[in-house]
């Protein structure tokens, strides 16, 4: 399974999730009114994006419609995972990228700091990195002996000491060894912290000062959070920047939670680039972070607007062809002008071109276009249109008119210029309008209406 596979389907509740509150957006129509930028924003706040961040990406959204005169709100949604892609922080690629550092990772319990520790040095030294480990949770409970099955699965040493020392010794004892065996990338497990405890928050704060101090390497402080607790992970990120000054974020257990978008509320909000997400319980999961990745997987595709079986148009084009029908059925509907040879008007004497004749748009004079005039306008309306006549014509002579009906207008009867409308079009008279439905239901079996056609 490719990158991008993987990360698509640890997101796949997310996603989910994420189409189920833009299906209903669509739902009210493609108009780009005042409603539907509310309700864009609102269903970005429910996906958890975080509000600063929805209403950046509503604000930029909004000045892209309006500069670019965007037609309706699928155009809009065209550009939705590019403008939430732009709203990530970018930045942390110098942290695990390669060059030498020091990483201290912290976060509440439970979030995967151990677990996150483990595959980042495994991945490390395959890449042929040296790698030292430190493990400064020497408070929970089978913390020291979780980190040293990773370190074996790694062959990495590992640096630790008695249940209940000092976290901040730990960390001393870990540089010394990492400078001594010449390792170009140390991580450090720290133990958790509850956010809320103000004195649990000082330790920490003790720690990452010892570090930074003692560190010949760069150091960096990265916060890993579980994504599955949704707005509160938003909280625990600003208290921890607060008190640490963090680096970078790491994104656990997105395979597990419908509430992905909270990795781009903490990075949006706090200036934070996410530098690894975490889509699955393997090894191999543990994924570096890409925003555009992370976007499409996030939301999906908003092409998909044809069910299989149906015409076979999807994305744009059947955008487009879905609203050149309706455009053409309201055209002979409501009496709009008609295209350029594509239909006449026929008046009787005394009416100019802006008489009463109702246009009829021929679409190419083929006979679906004149099956839907009969069946909009029926029978009695249907002999005031016909197709293919030159706008430079004639008009019928007195004499000729004469020869009709005294009471009578037009040069032919009613029935007459009915069957001349089908006849041009393409259609037999007789029993036409019948029999163009007839024709049109055989030729198109009836499928399901569309969230997109249901205006029309």
């Amino acid at each position: 399974m490719g990158l991008f596979d993987r990360i698509s389907e640890g997101l796949a509740r997310s996603r989910d999730r994420f189409k189920e509150q833009m299906n209903v957006l669509l739902d009210r129509g493609p108009a780009l009114d005042e409603d539907f930028w509310d309700t864009l924003e609102e269903t970005l706040i429910l996906a958890d994006v975080g509000g600063m961040a929805a209403s950046d990406i509503v604000e930029r959204l909004r000045d892209t419609a309006r500069r670019q005169a965007l037609p309706d709100a699928y155009a809009v949604l065209d550009l939705l995972r590019e403008h939430i892609a732009d709203t990530f922080t970018p930045g942390g690629e110098d942290i695990l990228g390669g060059q030498p550092s020091l990483v201290l990772f912290v976060g509440i319990n439970g979030t995967g700091k151990t677990t996150t520790v483990g595959k980042i040095a495994k991945e490390a030294t395959d890449a042929g990195r040296s790698v030292i480990l430190g493990s400064a949770d020497t408070f929970r409970a089978a913390a020291i002996e979780q980190l040293e099955v990773w370190a074996r699965r790694a062959n990495v040493e590992m640096v630790t000491r008695e249940r209940g020392a000092d976290p901040a010794s730990v960390c001393y004892d870990t540089i010394e060894r990492a400078e001594a065996a010449g390792a170009d990338l140390v991580l450090i497990d720290t133990a958790g912290r509850l956010h809320t405890s103000a004195d649990l928050m000082r330790e920490l704060e003790k720690v990452v000062g010892v570090v930074r101090k003692r560190s010949k390497l760069p150091v960096h402080t990265v916060l890993v959070i579980d994504a599955t607790t949704g707005q509160n992970g938003l909280q625990q990120a600003r208290e921890f920047n607060r008190a640490l000054h963090l680096d970078a974020l790491i994104v656990t257990k997105l395979d597990g939670t419908a509430k992905g978008g909270i990795a781009l509320a903490v990075s949006h909000e706090l200036e934070l680039p996410i530098i690894k997400i975490g889509v699955g319980e393997g090894i191999d999961d543990l994924r570096d972070f890409d925003a555009d990745d992370f976007a499409a997987a996030l939301i999906g595709d908003f092409d998909d607007r044809y069910e299989e079986g149906s015409d076979g148009l999807s994305g744009q084009n059947a955008k487009e062809a879905a609203v050149s029908a309706g455009e053409r059925r309201r055209d002979v509907i409501e009496g709009a002008p008609a295209q350029p040879g594509a239909a006449v008007q026929l008046a009787g004497d005394g009416q100019d071109a802006d008489g009463e004749g109702v246009a009829l748009e021929a679409a190419d004079a083929d006979a679906e276009a004149a099956a839907v005039a009969v069946g909009a306008f029926g029978a009695d309306e249907a002999v005031e249109a016909a197709a293919g006549a030159d706008e430079d014509a004639p008009a019928p002579s007195a004499s000729d008119a004469a020869d009709g009906d005294a009471d009578d207008d037009a040069p032919f009867t009613d029935e007459e210029l009915a069957e001349l409308a089908l006849a041009d079009a393409g259609v037999e008279t007789g029993d036409a309008p019948a029999a163009a439905e007839s024709e049109t239901a055989e030729a198109e079996p009836k499928r399901k209406k569309h969230f997109w056609e249901k205006w029309w």
